[in-house]
């Protein structure tokens, strides 16, 4: 796909300015991009990860911004502004995955400077080029910024922003995984942003290849051609702004360390195979559980041995009310570490953390919905049964049941009413 070419807008030095309906359109997303991303970077919370998002959204509004002023006749009237540097594709991927990252690590990763340089040698190559002679520039675009350099940095562009597309998709799942593994209100913390962000760059990818596929196989696009694609920008660049600043404040929890689960287990049984036994149960029936050998013909059953003991424990002290209640805080109670406990339920019970509290929680609103004689309202119920609020309960209400508890209550009301 070409970058503005003057020669696409027949030259006029006497052709006045005027901001024609494409130029509005473009500038309405744009500018709106810029002051939201103005006040991102005035969240105190989260600053890193605010910081990198009012980033991407300056770098994908400046790129519209050439063709903004190229539809209002600015580069008719002051062709010295070819090359201005509006062009910094080619960190759009890595600042995507940094933020992520951030979001859901806390921090950035080590030697992460090193992921923008591309894009700094990019706005370089163009920053040079803008405070060269018009001839110069008039020139070198013909003779190899056309011809060589926009095919092999767009093609960079558009790979580095699949490859770190990919590798966030895999960071928000891999923290997903953690969240329920780890805690009991995992529902309070979806990251339906990151999702929402992860997918409108999957769009805009797939909307940018195919435009730039069109334009190099079937049939060279001009400036006008391509105003969709830069509307799409646009509108992505609002949309990023707006939905970053309204997550701008939230809180996640945080991993000591959100790497693979695999490893990350593997590394904590093998710190706890010096351990001569784990303790389970709870006062003095408390007793010790030998880790099985992996080739132990009964090791399944073992672990759900275990997993059955544990769950008898849990629900009887009702330690699943507390609804802050994460993987490390009911080792401790149990007397074991999350190792244990994480193999405990899902290699003998075959729930993760987060499935095993709720649905203890789910099974005591069931059994107060269905009493008769009992006339709390159902957020009541929820709250007291853990839950933080009326729509995670719903949600995972609805998941583990198949119903709503509005359902689920009438239905009890009127399989009771037909009791003789």
């Amino acid at each position: 796909m070409r970058r503005f070419d003057r020669r696409d807008l027949h030259f006029d030095a006497t052709r006045v300015i005027s901001f024609g309906p494409r130029s509005i359109l473009l500038a309405i997303g744009t500018l709106h991009g810029f002051a939201l991303a103005a006040l991102l970077l005035r969240v105190p919370a989260n600053r890193t990860a605010n910081r990198l998002l009012a980033m991407l959204v300056a770098l994908v509004a400046l790129r519209i911004l050439p063709y903004i002023i190229g539809f209002a006749g600015f580069y008719d009237a002051y062709p010295w502004l070819t090359y201005l540097p509006y062009e910094w594709s080619l960190g759009y991927g890595a600042v995507i995955w940094l933020y992520v990252t951030v979001v859901c690590t806390g921090h950035l990763p080590r030697r992460w400077r090193w992921h923008l340089v591309p894009a700094a040698l990019q706005g370089a190559y163009y920053t040079m080029l803008f405070v060269q002679s018009l001839a110069f520039k008039n020139h070198w675009n013909s003779t190899a910024h056309v011809p060589f350099v926009v095919p092999v940095e767009t093609a960079w562009a558009l790979t580095a922003l699949a490859a770190y597309l990919v590798l966030s998709w895999r960071r928000h799942a891999q923290y997903q995984r953690w969240l329920d593994s780890s805690q009991s209100n995992r529902e309070e913390f979806r990251l339906t942003w990151l999702r929402v962000l992860l997918v409108a760059i999957g769009l805009t990818l797939a909307l940018w290849a195919g435009t730039v596929l069109y334009d190099a196989l079937v049939e060279e696009l001009d400036y006008f051609d391509r105003f969709g694609l830069y509307l799409w920008f646009s509108l992505l660049v609002y949309g990023l702004g707006a939905g970053g600043l309204r997550a701008a404040r939230l809180v996640y929890p945080r991993a000591a360390m959100v790497e693979d689960s695999e490893h990350s287990i593997e590394k904590e049984a093998a710190s706890s195979a010096a351990t001569d036994d784990v303790m389970t149960g709870d006062g003095p029936d408390m007793a010790p559980v030998t880790d099985p050998s992996p080739t132990s013909s009964d090791r399944q059953q073992d672990w759900e041995l275990m997993g059955r003991r544990w769950q008898a424990v849990v629900s009887e002290q009702g330690w699943w009310r507390d609804p802050g209640l994460t993987a490390p805080v009911l080792a401790r109670l149990l007397a074991t570490n999350t190792t244990y406990l994480s193999r405990a339920l899902n290699t003998g019970l075959g729930h993760n953390f987060n499935e095993f509290i709720n649905e203890l929680r789910v099974r005591a609103v069931q059994a107060e919905l269905g009493n008769v004689d009992q006339h709390r309202d159902v957020l009541t119920i929820a709250l007291d049964a853990g839950f933080n609020s009326k729509a995670s309960f719903n949600r995972v209400f609805k998941r583990i049941t198949g119903e709503t508890p509005s359902e689920f209550r009438r239905r009890q009301g009127s399989e009771t009413s037909q009791l003789p």
